[in-house]
């Protein structure tokens, strides 16, 4: 990892930061504590204040004691706070401001320095300013950014266990914290402000809570500007049957997915329901009536929403990923019946497409599968992002394969091993291997060499 980032020096001192902090209050009269004291959660905290929500109402001007705890600050804080802000909240609880008047304990600038490195807001700013495909918060490590492929370090502390669960339980909804603590895992999409948004997953690593940060773009882009091959457009537009996007994690498969359903949107009247986890482009109805259900939150599983959706009157059906038996022959069931599904698949070539399709089913249920398979399937897109020559930017490059008689034929049998020469010789229904888009890109000029055989060692004796 090389580059590092100067984070503190790009970071403006923030009036308000989500927190989920534990707050111990003690209601003072002058400086003793009268009644009992409770415990509560900030919403949010800065610099000269913060905000709790409470059950029940306090008086204007009442006097608190807080004890709070910061990551990397060994002692308690206390802290004294007046109540200069009461609201109340649809739920029957009330929103109530503070604003600090005493800091009793601590570094007063260490302090300070403690809640402003809390702002993962400005963090996700940052990374969306520095064009971050991701952001990493990790135990024991600042936080990291991948740029154009390469991990870069932004120049902060590193991150302890407290850091990290303060940083990311701040955004997370009261639901969405019960959900992770069950499950250890949380999928969701996080829109700091209208113009970011992230795909977020959050997870346990060694006892500790981490969390990656996908950019999700925040305006969809076309086929040609993805640079994907214009045959995606007739896909979509099919009336029914299965299309696959297939490709390893971050290489582009849900943009795709998303680029396919705004064709649909601009060209056809149709009913769409997009089943995803979670929901990362957001699209506006244009001649298309479009549903996007969030798996967790609008419904339970793929499974239970797509069974739900058949009854939903949809044209077309899109399936976040495929993950299991189920899924899958439910998803087959839809296309048999008149609709067209677009789905995503981690697999790195067509072959291991298929194969890992089929190989979800138990085996005497394969063959069967086999057939299913074969007479739904339309067409699968194998995609990978990979370096252009001035290893800043990135490119696409795919194979694709078109459901043929051929392919059908070899899909039914078992012999997907012969698909592959097959697709060799299919240029006339716009089929490409994975090696001709390589080769393609190098002689255009746009990846380098090393890169097209990096990724295709058979190019090495082709290419000079």
């Amino acid at each position: 990892m090389q580059d590092s980032l100067n984070f503190y020096a790009e970071m403006r001192a923030s009036t308000r930061i989500r927190s989920r902090i534990k707050v111990k209050c003690y209601p003072l009269s002058g400086d003793t504590p009268q009644g009992p004291a409770f415990e509560t959660v900030a919403k949010d905290i800065s610099i000269n204040g913060m905000r709790i929500q409470l059950d029940k109402p306090l008086d204007l001007d009442t006097k608190l004691k807080l004890i709070f705890r910061l990551a990397k600050i060994v002692n308690n804080i206390e802290i004294i706070a007046r109540v200069i802000r009461i609201e109340e909240l649809k739920d029957r609880k009330f929103d109530i401001g503070l604003t600090f008047e005493n800091i009793q304990s601590g570094n007063q600038e260490e302090i300070f320095k403690r809640i402003e490195s809390m702002d993962i807001v400005r963090l996700l700013q940052v990374t969306a300013q520095k064009k971050a495909s991701d952001l990493h918060l990790t135990y024991n490590r600042p936080p990291i950014l991948r740029i154009h492929g390469r991990l870069i370090p932004l120049e902060m502390d590193a991150l302890g266990t407290l850091d990290l669960k303060d940083m990311i339980y701040s955004i997370l909804s009261d639901e969405q914290i019960a959900r992770f603590e069950k499950f250890k895992e949380l999928d969701f999409a996080f829109s700091p402000n209208p113009e970011l948004r992230f795909r977020v997953n959050v997870h346990i690593q060694r006892g500790n809570v981490e969390g990656t940060f996908r950019v999700i773009m925040p305006d969809l882009r076309t086929v040609q500007e993805l640079g994907l091959p214009s045959v995606i457009e007739q896909l979509a537009l099919l009336k029914k049957g299965i299309v696959i996007i297939a490709g390893p994690t971050g290489s582009g498969k849900t943009t795709t997915l998303a680029a396919m359903v705004d064709i649909i949107n601009r060209k056809r009247e149709a009913v769409i329901i997009c089943l995803e986890d979670p929901i990362e482009y957001i699209h506006t109805n244009l001649n298309s009536i479009i549903k996007q259900r969030e798996i967790g939150t609008d419904t339970l599983s793929f499974s239970v929403a797509l069974r739900r959706c058949l009854r939903q009157d949809p044209d077309v059906i899109l399936v976040g990923e495929l993950l299991d038996a189920e899924t899958v022959r439910t998803v087959i069931t839809a296309a048999e019946t008149g609709h067209l599904v677009l789905t995503s698949l981690h697999a790195p070539d067509t072959i291991q497409a298929i194969d890992r399709l089929i190989s979800i089913f138990p085996p005497q249920q394969r063959h069967q599968a086999c057939v299913q398979l074969a007479n739904c399937l339309q067409g699968i897109i194998t995609q990978l992002l990979v370096p252009k020559k001035d290893r800043e930017t990135r490119v696409i490059a795919t194979e694709v394969m078109i459901t043929t008689d051929a392919v059908r034929n070899l899909i039914r049998e078992g012999q997907t091993i012969q698909i592959p020469s097959v697709i060799q010789t299919g240029a006339r229904y716009q089929m490409h291997t994975m090696s001709e888009s390589f080769k393609r890109l190098y002689h255009a000029k746009i990846i380098s060499k090393e890169t097209a055989i990096d990724y295709c060692p058979e190019l090495a004796q082709i290419i000079t």
